[in-house]
């Protein structure tokens, strides 16, 4: 987040709080607005950053029908809504939330919230929180709704509430009170409801109950004011009717517009056309009454004559006793036939009905089984490959080749298959087989799959055996009839293909979600596309998902079958091997590296013909070293790590992180530098205006407390001390009645504020606003007026903003010099340059730094000049 707040969501929310609750409903570019009159600039994309703050902070700030938002307590302040009460309700203290209740229930949403009275009001969720309605002796099957405030035991019947009483929420200063209410005949008031409702819904319909309420209130001030009939009853008074947590005029067709919205969905999340989204739509709804009787079936076990006959009713088309129901399932069927064979029908099918999970793939499984009889030849492959990712899910991947080498013999020519039967092919080690496949399959030259099995394709023949000698493996037979044809790469140089079957699988849904999840933790400071591409394709993230998350593991468990036995085994060692972070001790260019293994002191010899390029003896790096063969290789990729984070990062590892926590730690080397005042304080320049009665009187009050700057200008500063040297901390201005108060941090700037209103009580703030320069992007983008509006403070062709930087850099550097540095344990720099042991760790801390030559970055050489050092 860039502004002048930090990035907690709720300081933010509380923010746009103020700001809706002083004006009201308002849009997004006007709230943004408003925070930046105030000093609050919300960076480059200001609209996401406010919906992810009101989404993280479950604050009750509402979208309305219109898009504007509001502060739903100043919204509904001296509002009521009323809910006539039932038997159930009373004798187990339960309100129903949905519909009467439904537009102060954000009011209540907290796990544990209060009425204005003090008493303690549970929100729940069925059928979440089931349970704990149970325990209240409820009878949860009979409750008619999802939303349920759950009030104190004997709460009602000791206000002497009973069935049947209307009773009111109404939201006041101090909360939400409850009380029993007359709604007495209220015509008017209904009639300028149904007025107003009629406006809303003709903009959009349906329309959320909630924002359809809030909406009206926004625009018309006196309704709810006096308690007006139960939602439910003013909702059919006006002919309208609330279907979930919609509402719309009677006789609209709501299945008609889910079914809508649901295709809609598929056609935007898999690139599909309409009719394609129909037809998944059909399997999608077949799916689903399979997996109902497959519950079913699985939870009575003794008596599975249901599934039976409509399995039964599928395969003949004849069910037993006929009804509307079952002619519409066949109806659904028989869509859910159409296009079939399309392969992005059947993709998404798979997607939509298991979601890559695997408790719901047996039902897809037999979905498929049950439904092959009776598909036209053509749709029966696409039918056996859905039942091969059914147990792929359910990890019975021998079972899964087998039926795609079933559908291979049905249609020899369906990509679908084929591309599967080559990745089979691929994690057996087959590459002639597998580029075959691919072929067969269409699959471009440019394929990633098809480099990856060329690079891998058998070595040549032996050329120390003729074609008609004994094969070298000991079968006995000859070499020509044995593995003239078929000689295998050695497996120090199968090592990477092992590497890349498991890569392949991190890429498998569900894996790829932690992939996606992990490479955006990666991308945390990428400022361009290409960044984010090179964030996103990092070997680190790879790495970390197949060892710190344990993906490898699940790699072997699920498809290690497929491996040959050599590769097997050497999987099974690759998850013994650590993390640890190794000295460059030797280089051998286009050969390999020695390291010393920090955390164990093992000296080893790496196979590694490309890293001798770009680094150097004495650096540190992160790596795993894996066996491969007679030889010890890197696959996840080499990270560099800072002396002065050495021990930091061991101490991580001993601690066997997870995914998160080392790509997270591996990927601050990225973040842009951190600008901090001579106190150590975030950099933000933040200014004040004030106004105070006496003019005079202040100006005796700030000689008594600050230093003039000039006896002749009304002009003070405060000064700290810092390492025995004096330094200016704020200045105050004197302009007529206004006093300006300019400061470099946050913590400044509210401790001058505090002390003038210390010092002068009727002092007033006029404005003020806070501009962040933590760090040097973020100055960059404040410089180039990167804020909404294109409005700055900093001008970036002032040579005084480039000059500023570079002073901030410079007294940084000053101050390094002499504080304790955790990597030169504990010593200051210039103590370790005095002390011949302790030199070559400042050396090679130095020698960690970027070597740039930049006004914003430390310099490594002005720090080894000021070192005595000799240059690199």
């Amino acid at each position: 987040m860039t502004g002048a707040l930090d990035s907690s969501y709720a300081v933010l929310v509380d923010s746009v709080a103020e700001v809706l609750a002083a004006r009201g409903p308002l849009t997004e570019d006007q709230i943004v607005a408003e925070l930046r009159d105030r000093g609050i600039d919300l960076g480059e994309f200001p609209q996401e950053l406010l919906e992810d703050a009101f989404d993280e902070a479950i604050a009750p700030v509402v979208l309305l029908a219109d898009e504007r938002w509001a502060w739903l307590p100043a919204l509904l302040a001296g509002r009521t809504f009323t809910h006539r009460l039932t038997e159930l309700e009373v004798a187990h203290d339960l309100l129903f939330v949905t519909p009467d209740l439904d537009p102060a229930d954000l009011l209540l949403f907290d796990d544990v919230a209060g009425l204005s009275d003090g008493t303690e009001v549970r929100s729940l969720l069925l059928p979440f929180d089931a349970e704990e309605l149970g325990e209240r002796g409820a009878p949860v099957d009979d409750v008619p709704d999802d939303a349920v405030l759950l009030l104190p035991a004997g709460y009602l019947s000791g206000r002497h509430i009973r069935p049947d009483d209307v009773i009111g929420l109404r939201v006041t200063a101090d909360g939400v009170s409850l009380d029993v209410v007359d709604v007495p005949d209220r015509s008017a008031a209904t009639a300028e409801f149904a007025r107003a409702i009629a406006t809303i819904l003709e903009r959009h319909e349906p329309e959320e109950l909630g924002a359809a309420i809030w909406s009206v209130c926004a625009d018309h001030d006196d309704l709810f004011r006096d308690p007006l009939p139960p939602l439910r009853a003013l909702l059919a008074t006006c002919g309208l009717v609330q279907n979930g947590d919609w509402v719309a005029w009677e006789g609209f067709d709501f299945g008609r517009w889910r079914t809508d919205l649901r295709r809609d969905g598929l056609m935007r999340r898999h690139d599909l056309s309409n009719d394609e989204a129909l037809a998944v739509l059909a399997g999608v709804a077949l799916y689903e009454r399979v997996a109902q009787l497959y519950e079913a079936a699985a939870q009575n076990a003794d008596d599975p004559s249901s599934l039976v006959e409509v399995f039964e009713e599928l395969t003949t088309g004849q069910p037993t006793e006929p009804t509307d129901e079952t002619s519409e399932f066949r109806m659904t069927m028989k869509d859910a036939l159409t296009g079939l064979d399309e392969p992005a029908i059947v993709v998404a099918l798979l997607a939509e009905t298991t979601g890559y999970d695997a408790t719901r793939a047996a039902p897809l499984g037999m979905f498929a089984e049950t439904l092959e009889p009776l598909m036209p030849r053509s749709a029966r492959p696409p039918l056996r490959w859905l039942r091969a990712k059914a147990h792929e899910l359910l990890g019975e991947i021998a079972t899964a080749e087998q039926v795609l080498l079933d559908a291979e013999s049905l249609d020899p020519d369906w990509p679908m298959t084929l591309v599967d039967l080559a990745r089979y092919a691929f994690d057996r080690g087959d590459a002639e087989r597998g580029l075959s496949l691919l072929r067969r399959a269409g699959a471009p030259a440019d394929d990633p799959m098809v480099h990856m099995l060329e690079r891998f394709q058998g070595a040549p023949p032996r050329t120390d055996l003729g074609r008609n000698d004994v094969c070298w493996c000991g079968s006995g037979r000859k070499y020509k009839k044995c593995h003239l044809n078929s000689e295998q790469l050695p497996l120090e140089d199968r090592a990477l293909w092992l590497y890349e079957k498991a890569s392949l699988f991190v890429m498998d849904e569900p894996q790829r979600e932690l992939h996606t999840d992990l490479a955006a933790e990666r991308a945390q400071y990428a400022d361009s596309e290409d960044e984010i591409w090179a964030a996103a394709t990092d070997p680190l993230v790879v790495d970390a998902l197949l060892f710190e998350g344990g993906v490898f593991e699940d790699f072997l468990t699920t498809r290690g079958v497929l491996l040959p036995d050599d590769e097997r085994l050497l999987a099974q060692q690759w998850l013994l091997a650590d993390r640890s972070v190794h000295e460059v001790t030797e280089i051998h260019p286009g050969d390999g590296l020695v390291l010393r293994d920090l955390r164990t002191g093992d000296v080893l010899l790496v196979r590694e013909r490309t890293a001798g390029q770009y680094l150097t003896t004495g650096q540190l790096i992160c790596a795993r070293i894996l066996p491969a063969g007679e030889t010890l290789q890197i696959f996840g990729g080499l990270e560099p790590v800072a002396l002065h984070e050495r021990d930091e990062l061991i101490a991580l590892l001993d601690s066997e992180p997870d995914p998160h926590e080392l790509v997270e730690f591996l990927t601050r080397r990225f973040a842009p530098t951190v600008l901090q005042n001579i106190e150590g304080d975030p950099l933000v320049f933040c200014e004040a205006t004030l106004r105070a009665d006496d003019s005079v009187a202040l100006v005796n009050i700030l000689d008594d407390t600050y230093d003039r700057a000039d006896p002749a200008a009304t002009e003070w500063l405060e000064h700290v001390t810092t390492n025995g040297m004096q330094r200016i901390s704020a200045t105050l201005r004197l302009e007529g009645d206004d006093l300006h108060v300019d400061t470099n941090s946050e913590e400044r700037h509210e401790r001058v504020l505090a002390e003038l209103r210390e010092l002068v009580p009727s002092i007033a703030l006029v404005s003020e606003s806070r501009k962040p320069f933590r760090d040097t992007r973020e100055a960059a983008v404040l410089a180039a007026g990167a804020g909404p509006g294109g409005s700055s403070a900093l001008d970036p062709s002032d040579l005084d903003v480039a000059a500023l930087i570079e002073q901030v850099v410079r007294d940084y550097e000053r101050r390094w010099l002499d504080e304790p540095i955790p990597a030169l344990a504990g010593v200051t720099p210039r103590q370790a340059a005095d002390d011949p042991t302790r030199r070559d760790d400042l050396i090679k801390l130095l020698d960690s730094f970027p070597a740039v030559d930049a006004p914003d970055a430390m310099s490594p050489a002005r720090l080894r000049a000021a070192l005595n050092l000799p240059p690199r």
